[in-house]
């Protein structure tokens, strides 16, 4: 056991680094998580562990380690039934047939607090359910972790039995494969649609286009609030509500559900769940009431889906008067190509991607040799699925400033997100190599004002999960064949 004044300084150094909250009620939890973590070290006592971890960076992959001794990792394919009918009967219909009446098959999902793995697949395999056609689809599940460790072993697509103890029958025949008696392999199309990335949800790495999380049309954010102190949980949801798309979902799970944190998302009652939902408080209820639906088939058959409206979304000027050229319906010159910069990115920040791209193009139509707004252009490419134009746009980018930080970053992200591991990592090299001489608070240019620590801290930590995949941690508790 910890010295009082020991357990002092490690609740403090919890709620400060980590956001995480352990009140004295739960010291024995957090000296028994500090404890494991230590022993995972090569410190020779826990108190020396503590002051180790007190001289540490920020961005020092140790943080993703401890607070994935501190926190508890235990989920399973289809945790909380309520929540996945939610889903899969109102929630992910509306989106799928709201994109559809726009002509944009596109869907951002993103599983924050993702673990190892089973609830972003989860999500996959009802994706896969629901549309038919999703091969026409642009589909991103973003699912992220602080945990490195975690975000390994979801990478291998490798479960036991245990975490699929709430998985329909139909669901292990059609998308599980039995490895041996207790393995079973997550079948590999369904696993390729999730890209999992390190982050901490504690720190303003997020929202942002570099980070892939803004414009989110549903975000599951279960069982991560309730470690975290009241000013973490405050600073992280209103993180969380930027990230969202017009109209779009936020998921807790029951313990964390409250109207006060989350406002002002409008509350959303399904049966045995709440969701959040991006519209103003007064946005339009749900067409009929829960009870009087008609009776429900045994879950999972099919349901046609219920038809939720439209959030409300405030109207914006017509784009025609802010694009060159159509100076007869200005009263105002055209604007340069700063300000058609600056317009462009403000519109993909609130999730308005078709107009941003044609301001970023009208930019690069007055200076074809602009290095923002071919990166601007990569990143409203990536959201909108073209990876291929994305691509194009950041080597246009790196030509024209070799040392941009977001531009190398980004790259990086892509790459390692499409299985080009060796030209992803190299990018990401390149990112640590030009940030570490940088100030930690210093906000780096062009990347929606993100600190030069925090990205450097999240290209480390691609970095490290680059290095353990295939081979492991050394330092962790559990071997690298485990699976859960």
């Amino acid at each position: 056991m910890l010295a009082s004044e020991a357990g002092a300084r490690a609740r403090a150094l919890a709620a400060s680094r980590l956001g995480l909250d352990f009140q004295e009620r739960r010291q024995a939890d957090l000296e028994r998580g500090l404890l494991r973590a230590w022993r995972a070290s090569p410190l020779p006592t826990p108190e020396a562990y503590l002051a180790w971890l007190e001289a540490l960076p920020d961005e020092n992959p140790e943080w993703g380690r401890l607070a994935g001794w501190l926190t508890v990792g235990e989920t399973y394919f289809f945790r909380d039934r309520a929540c996945v009918e939610a889903l899969e009967r109102e929630v992910l219909p509306s989106l799928i047939a709201a994109r559809r009446a726009e002509g944009i098959p596109r869907l951002r999902l993103w599983s924050a607090g993702c673990s190892t793995g089973e609830e972003p697949c989860t999500l996959a395999i009802l994706l896969d359910r629901l549309l038919p056609d999703r091969a026409a689809w642009s589909i991103t599940v973003l699912a992220t972790d602080i945990n490195l460790e975690a975000l390994e072993s979801a990478r291998r697509g490798l479960y036991r039995e245990w975490a699929l103890r709430e998985t329909p029958a139909w669901t292990r025949e059609k998308y599980f494969r039995r490895r041996d008696a207790q393995t079973f392999e997550l079948d590999p199309g369904v696993r390729r649609m999730a890209a999992f990335a390190p982050l901490n949800l504690a720190a303003d790495i997020y929202p942002s286009m570099l980070t892939n999380t803004s414009s989110m049309d549903l975000i599951l954010c279960r069982n991560v609030l309730m470690y975290f102190t009241r000013g973490a949980q405050r600073a992280a949801v209103a993180r969380l509500r930027r990230a969202l798309a017009p109209g779009g979902w936020l998921v807790a799970s029951p313990a964390e559900a409250s109207t006060e944190l989350f406002r002002p998302l409008a509350p959303v009652n399904f049966p045995g769940a709440i969701f959040y939902r991006n519209g103003p408080a007064s946005a339009p209820p749900l067409p009929r009431t829960w009870e009087e639906e008609p009776a429900r088939p045994p879950w999972p058959g099919p349901l046609p889906p219920v038809e939720i409206p439209a959030a409300p979304i405030p109207p914006a000027a017509p784009l025609e008067s802010v694009l060159p050229g159509n100076e007869e319906k200005a009263p105002e010159p055209a604007p340069g190509t700063e300000t058609l910069l600056q317009q462009g990115r403000s519109l993909a920040g609130r999730g308005e991607l078709e107009k941003a791209r044609r301001l970023c193009e009208a930019a690069l139509a007055q200076e074809r040799l602009d290095a923002e707004a071919n990166l601007l252009l990569a990143e409203i490419c990536l959201e909108q699925g073209e990876i291929a134009a994305a691509l194009e746009a950041l080597r246009t980018a790196i030509y024209l400033a070799p040392d941009s930080v977001p531009a190398h970053f980004l790259l990086g992200g892509i790459l390692l997100r499409e299985g080009d591991h060796k030209r992803g990592r190299r990018a990401m090299e390149t990112v640590a190599r030009l940030l570490e001489p940088a100030p930690p608070g210093e906000v780096v240019p062009g990347s929606d004002g993100l600190t030069a620590g925090r990205l450097l801290e999240t290209a480390r930590a691609h970095l490290d999960l680059q290095a353990m995949d295939g081979r492991g941690d050394a330092r962790r508790a559990w071997k690298p064949e485990e699976v859960r």
